[in-house]
């Protein structure tokens, strides 16, 4: 009796809590990321759900298809997907803090360059380490070889990783494969001193304050710290722990790899 006392005590307690917004993500994604941030530096109070990577049912029941970040807002609203859609709209409405605390992606090519420039030692890098790890998403072994199976190592593109060219014990020893590693982390080692005076200070990358700038660059910055020996200058390293600790998101750095 007591026991259905308790059960019935909690369902109604949980009927009568006001309904919080729901993010729908990955850990490791900086697009979900990007949305995290975006609430902590606002102090949204709000629910984390993560999905395991090879769950399709779940993100398709909410939007039509397997993708991330996917917001509910809790209000009986349709939910929605797109990372910067989700900054935005919650940016402008007075009912998640104050509006317009980020100011608009500014036209910064030498940062978009940055990116592009890293983009294949970083995939070579990180995809390995993300299935090594406990993060939610790939708690389980369908969940890591879906990811193996659907992110492709370079110098391979996507249909080719996709195809029968390979098994998936191919895939899986090309993703254990770290002979380059130190090679790799050498060379982005010297990236990051180039990112340093891309960089204005620890509180934002662009001159005139926080803006969309922030909420992408840092999200694909988090993502390198899951790397062991890769080396930030200080003002990237200020940088990367000032929005960690505004935006209440930690790093990897406990878990590197």
């Amino acid at each position: 009796m007591q026991a259905l006392l308790a059960a019935a005590l909690v369902a109604t307690t949980a009927a009568l809590a006001p309904a919080r917004p729901t993010l729908y993500v990955y850990d490791h994604c900086p697009f979900c990321v990007r949305a995290r941030l975006a609430f902590g530096l606002k102090g949204i109070k709000y629910d984390t759900r993560f999905m395991a990577n090879d769950d399709v049912d779940l993100p398709t029941a909410l939007v039509g298809k397997k993708i991330s970040p996917i917001f509910d807002d809790g209000k009986g609203t349709k939910p929605y997907a797109e990372s910067l859609d989700i900054v935005r709209n919650v940016d402008k409405d007075p009912a998640y803090g104050p509006v317009n605390m980020f100011k608009p992606l500014s036209d910064r090519t030498d940062l978009k360059a940055w990116q592009k420039s890293v983009q294949t030692p970083l995939r070579l890098l990180q995809r390995p380490r993300y299935v090594q790890t406990y993060l939610p998403e790939f708690v389980t072994a369908s969940s890591r070889s879906k990811f193996v199976e659907n992110h492709q190592l370079p110098p391979y593109d996507k249909a080719d990783w996709k195809s029968d060219k390979f098994t998936m014990a191919q895939r899986w020893a090309m993703y254990g494969d770290q002979s380059k590693d130190a090679e790799l982390i050498a060379e982005v080692n010297e990236k990051l001193k180039e990112l340093e005076p891309l960089i204005c200070c620890a509180d934002c990358c662009t001159e005139g304050g926080l803006s969309l700038d922030d909420i992408d660059l840092w999200s694909r910055l988090r993502s390198l710290t899951i790397v062991k020996g890769l080396a930030f200058p200080p003002k990237v390293r200020a940088y990367l722990g000032s929005f960690a600790e505004r935006g209440d998101l930690p790093l990897y750095d406990a878990i590197a790899l």
